[in-house]
């Protein structure tokens, strides 16, 4: 008890300089605290929900004519199934991306999927449209965006 109350007469001197420390060291860890709190519930995340590409919007903005070996790009038919619609209506769509295939996995990417860039070349198959890779007996990656 003695050493104690020793102790206390020698820091009293220095007790402003000691409240002062403890407030800065207690801030900044509740500042700390906060801010992996906050980090924790924040998400930047984008997604790409579609690929389609028109390309009557794409030569308006070549203008110039200096562009000339632009590729159109194969139409695909897909019957339009929105309820309270006409069954008879057919819906075009542009597709833009090339399908590869795993020739092991038989599974299916778009070319710019994160399975299809971590493939090996050996393994690729590259279809010209998804009813191409499901008819060859392949079926769609989970990972990839917009494969049906």
């Amino acid at each position: 008890m003695v050493k104690i109350k020793n102790f206390i007469e020698k820091i009293k001197p220095y007790s402003d300089q000691i409240f002062l420390v403890v407030v800065i060291m207690l801030v900044g860890i509740m500042s700390f605290g906060l801010g992996r709190l906050s980090a924790k519930y924040q998400t930047a995340e984008l997604n790409i929900k579609s690929t389609i590409v028109n390309t009557a919007d794409l030569n308006k903005i070549v203008t110039d004519g200096s562009v000339k070996n632009i590729k159109t790009v194969k139409k695909e038919v897909v019957p339009l199934s929105v309820e309270g619609s006409d069954p008879d209506v057919e819906v075009t769509t542009l597709s833009t991306q090339k399908i590869v295939g795993n020739k092991d996995s038989k599974i299916y990417h778009y070319e710019n999927c994160s399975g299809a860039l971590k493939m090996k070349a050996e393994n690729k198959i590259y279809f010209a449209s998804i009813l191409d890779a499901k008819s060859a007996g392949f079926r769609p990656a989970g990972n990839c965006q917009g494969l049906e």
